[in-house]
């Protein structure tokens, strides 16, 4: 998936404290700076915790887009999958013109899947909002 002109995201990472330490340390150390600079100004939030407590970190624009012209955002989800393996990561990639991809990995693995295609509705409610949800974008 390519997007354009401005890239917002928000990516959750959930684990033990010390691969949170890892992965925070892996975005401030210039690896993703072939997507954008200054990566580690984009993490907004991080939890305390020591060892294997859990903790979180957001990683978000936080609502201000980056400039970009183009940017894959397959081939920056394969490198952040991979740097959080033994995390549980989850989150949103859009672009100025709202083209957007929500994904999970689960903690373990280093590959990504589709949020959307993930969610298995249980109630009718869910089912109908959804199929609403869908004849609305088109």
């Amino acid at each position: 998936m390519t997007l354009y002109d401005e890239l917002y995201f928000e990516i959750t990472f959930h684990g033990d404290s010390s691969e949170i330490k890892k992965i925070a340390s892996f975005i401030k150390s210039g690896d993703l700076d072939e997507f954008f600079e200054n990566a580690g100004e984009y993490i907004v939030q991080s939890d305390t915790a020591e060892g294997t407590e859990k903790a979180t970190l957001v990683f978000s624009t936080d609502d201000y887009g980056i400039e970009i012209d183009e940017f894959e955002a397959f081939d920056f989800l394969d490198v952040i999958c991979r740097a959080a393996k033994n995390l549980y990561v989850s989150g949103s990639i859009y672009d100025v013109d709202e083209d957007e991809y929500e994904f999970v990995s689960p903690e373990g693995d280093s590959y990504y899947m589709n949020a959307r295609k993930a969610i298995t509705y249980n109630d009718e409610l869910d089912e109908v909002a959804r199929e609403e949800e869908n004849d609305e974008e088109g």
